[in-house]
């Protein structure tokens, strides 16, 4: 009857915690669901295939980024701190260099702020591998598979 209990328990049953109501499934539905195959991401391009391709050999060759161990692999040559320019497409690595690298001790002046203070100057990452914007001799790429790195050229910034 309406306006009784049994039939505001009723009526509850159909709806969610929310006051939404509930869609009820058959079994059949329910099974469907169950064994649908699961949803493989589709990648919108090529690139971001590549980048979590570099993403996942970093992961596995490398330690993790801003540790002690991470921060070993550097031999202090500097290159990554010199200017790059495309070319067609191949990026060239110039003879001038970011202005807080310090040419004595091929460290950088503000290396804890330096991606606040340059904001040409880039984390080692899936971007920059995939670009190959490292000398292909630095110890984080030099096991990459077929890494190709800027073409040395004896030109300045100013040069081009």
């Amino acid at each position: 009857m309406p306006g009784t209990k049994a039939d505001s328990r009723k009526r509850s049953k159909s709806k969610n915690s929310n006051g939404s109501r509930r869609i009820w499934k058959t079994p059949e539905q329910r099974r469907l669901e169950r064994d649908a195959p699961q949803v493989i991401p589709m990648y919108k391009t090529e690139k971001e295939r590549r980048l979590d391709e570099i993403q996942k050999w970093m992961d596995e060759n490398l330690p993790p980024p801003e540790t002690p161990e991470w921060e070993a692999l550097c031999t202090g040559c500097g290159k990554c701190c010199y200017d790059k320019v495309w070319e067609g497409d191949r990026l060239l690595l110039l003879t001038s260099a970011c202005p807080q690298l310090d040419h004595e001790t091929n460290r950088c002046r503000v290396y804890a702020e330096r991606f606040d203070i340059e904001p040409l100057c880039l984390p080692i990452g899936p971007e920059i591998i995939e670009m190959g914007g490292l000398p292909e001799d630095c110890p984080y790429v030099e096991n990459y598979p077929g890494y190709r790195g800027p073409k040395v050229v004896d030109k300045s910034l100013d040069e081009m």
